[in-house]
């Protein structure tokens, strides 16, 4: 007789020392209450601490972070977080903030997710990495330093109407710098966001979690 195969539950990374590469991030497996309180500890949800549990609950139904078939791997009702849903759920959380968070750009994150989720691995990888930009001006040409690669979307809108998406792309700050000083004509794109400092963020947040009991989420600070 062949023995049920239990589900296996996630298992979360242990300890408090940084990831050394992005192999290392498939450690990451948080419960809704450890991501909710990465997730606040970034700056999202501040003031509406009882609504933003909530906010982000509606976000899984529409499909982000999880696609519908990944349900099938949670243990029980719990569902786990790893490290390329934080960082998709933080990064439709910074386009809220700009005001621009519109179905058809879930539906984007959503489309490109499998091309996201290998940008989110390799903005990691790239965190350290160190881009010198000369900026040139009649009495000195100073240069300054920039950590880490840009994510740019390829997002443009004509007044409040998505008009194109993707293919997402990574970009070197310079590029970010360029997009940021282009003028803009029919249309505005959104300006490329610092996806390395926001992973590496997510990363060493999420090792950092406190367990956190199930009905206590709006004690967290």
């Amino acid at each position: 007789m062949n023995a049920r195969r239990r589900k296996s539950r996630p298992r979360a990374h242990r300890g408090g020392q940084p990831f050394r590469n992005a192999a290392s991030l498939t450690e990451i497996a948080l419960t809704h209450g450890r991501a909710l309180w990465v997730l606040r500890h970034l700056g999202f949800g501040q003031g509406a601490e009882s609504t933003f549990n909530y906010y982000v609950k509606s976000l899984r139904k529409l499909g982000v972070p999880f696609a519908p078939n990944e349900s099938e791997k949670w243990e029980g009702r719990l569902a786990f977080y790893s490290y390329e849903h934080l960082v998709e759920l933080s990064l439709a959380l910074t386009l809220r903030t700009y005001g621009i968070l519109p179905d058809a750009v879930l539906g984007g994150l959503i489309r490109y997710r499998s091309h996201l989720n290998a940008i989110y691995r390799e903005a990691y990888e790239q965190r350290h990495r160190i881009t010198k930009i000369s900026i040139h001006s009649s009495q000195s040409h100073p240069c300054i330093e920039v950590l880490g690669v840009y994510l740019d979307l390829q997002m443009k809108f004509c007044g409040r109407q998505l008009v194109s998406f993707g293919p997402p792309r990574l970009v070197r700050p310079w590029a970010a710098l360029r997009e940021f000083v282009d003028t803009f004509a029919n249309s505005r794109p959104v300006l490329p966001v610092h996806i390395s400092a926001l992973a590496e963020q997510v990363a060493e947040l999420a090792i950092r979690a406190p367990r956190i009991r199930r009905g206590r989420l709006e004690e967290v600070a």
